[in-house]
């Protein structure tokens, strides 16, 4: 009898799903660091206010609370894993001395940490802001730089799903 062995084979190609995933991960990077660094996640009706994650319009700095500085670290710990997911993909299409096997999985499992990071910050800012307008005069509206930033968490996503079809496709069971 013979003992028959499963061999993951791996396609790699920039136009294939591999360069997709690339696509959506250095798309996802650029729009979070934009949305990172600007100053419009919030936009009053009345005073032309803007807040940022850092600052506000004024340039001061943001005096914040616990959930202001949960917020911060979780975006920034969301930030490092789209970085090193890119750096993975990078590995993955580029170097074929390493385990495609294993850098596979290493992507998949940090697309999803770093899309939940980003997720239960945002879900913790909504809550913040619903907090504020209830207790200001002031109304504040979410604006474009959280907009961007919950786009750039459904590339995140969507690296994860394409980067599950590649692993899948390739015969990489876990």
């Amino acid at each position: 009898m013979s003992a028959t062995t499963n061999v993951a084979v791996h396609t790699i190609s920039f136009r294939g799903k591999a360069g997709i995933i690339f696509a959506l991960l250095a798309g996802s990077l650029t729009l979070f660091v934009v949305a990172f660094s600007t100053v419009s996640w919030v936009k009053s009706n009345e005073g032309g206010r803007q807040e940022g994650l850092w600052e506000n319009c004024s340039c001061t700095k943001v005096s914040g609370d616990d959930s202001r500085y949960a917020v911060q670290a979780l975006l920034c710990i969301g930030l490092i894993g789209l970085l090193i997911a890119l750096l993975l993909i990078t590995i993955y299409l580029c170097l074929h001395t390493v385990s495609k096997n294993s850098t596979i999985i290493a992507l998949v499992c940090v697309c999803f940490i770093s899309f939940t990071f980003m997720l239960i910050a945002f879900i913790i800012y909504g809550i913040q802001l619903a907090n504020r307008n209830g207790n200001d005069s002031e109304q504040l509206n979410l604006s474009w730089s959280y907009v961007v930033s919950v786009l750039s968490s459904v590339l995140c996503f969507a690296a994860g799903v394409v980067s599950i079809i590649q692993m899948r496709k390739s015969g990489v069971r876990m």
